[in-house]
């Protein structure tokens, strides 16, 4: 969610790029060697293998893992967005003196970011899950 958060420069505030609908510099999503293999990552590649292996396996239990996997894909891309609109709400705070509101979505950023470390985990559970299921098929 890294690309989502606004810069700011050397006096403290947010960097301005009228390029922008928010009106604020946007960093840019991470390199692709880095999003490859994070799972929580909102543009990660590697849900979709998830996702793939989960479709070609049978029975309920992998019914029930792509489920969660649709809902951890969704959870994750909302709060992708939430995170932008409170760093937008930060940065207008900001740059209008509204400390107490800087402060409030300051600590909204902090909560959100800790959800995405959160959902990040329940990815990496996930992913175990479904190796071990894959690696249970595959042994004699």
């Amino acid at each position: 969610m890294a690309h989502e958060s606004i810069p700011s420069g050397a006096d403290g505030l947010p960097l301005r790029d009228s390029r922008n609908q928010s009106g604020y510099v946007r960093p840019g999503i991470c390199p692709e060697a880095l999003r490859d293999g994070h799972v929580g990552c909102t543009h990660t590649m590697a849900r979709h293998a998830l996702r793939e292996a989960l479709e070609q396996a049978r029975g309920d239990a992998a019914e029930a893992m792509l489920d969660e996997l649709r809902q951890l894909e969704d959870a994750i891309s909302l709060l992708d967005h939430h995170r932008y609109d409170a760093e937008c709400r930060r940065a207008d705070a900001l740059l209008s003196g509204n400390r107490g509101g800087a402060t409030e979505a300051q600590a909204e950023i902090a909560r959100l970011v800790a959800q995405h470390r959160a959902y990040g985990q329940q990815a990496l559970r996930l992913r175990d899950a479904v190796l071990r299921r894959i690696e249970a098929a595959l042994s004699p």
